[in-house]
């Protein structure tokens, strides 16, 4: 899985697009195995829908996204995750917990079935 969190520094930005950096973490089993700091190039919102969809990104974490932008995320399969605070890093290992939380729920359904 590939995560890109919308940042200013380590922090989650306040307002996407207006951030300066995107931290990118790519997981392997549950677990963030690498990590990317890459400066924001002061695109539109539909264009960094565009180069997230091109380097792979299955999840974009931000504070805040206009309507409009998340919409162009999810139209490329791009799951939006909006409401992030604190430290980049931190946000992306919460999300990595909560879904690696949520595959052992359904699993552990499936053999009550």
């Amino acid at each position: 899985m590939r995560i890109a969190v919308a940042s200013n520094g380590l922090d989650v930005a306040e307002n996407f697009p207006q951030c300066l950096n995107f931290n990118y973490y790519t997981t392997k089993s549950y677990e963030i195995a690498e990590s990317q700091n890459i400066p924001a190039q002061g695109l539109t919102g539909e264009e960094y829908a565009n180069l997230m969809e091109r380097i792979d990104v299955d999840t974009f974490i931000c504070h805040s996204i206009a309507p409009a932008h998340k919409s162009a995320f999810e139209d490329r399969g791009i799951e939006v995750v909006s409401g992030a605070s604190g430290r980049a890093m931190q946000v992306a290992e919460t999300y990595v917990q909560k879904k690696a939380e949520e595959l052992e729920n359904e699993e552990a359904q499936e053999d009550d079935e």
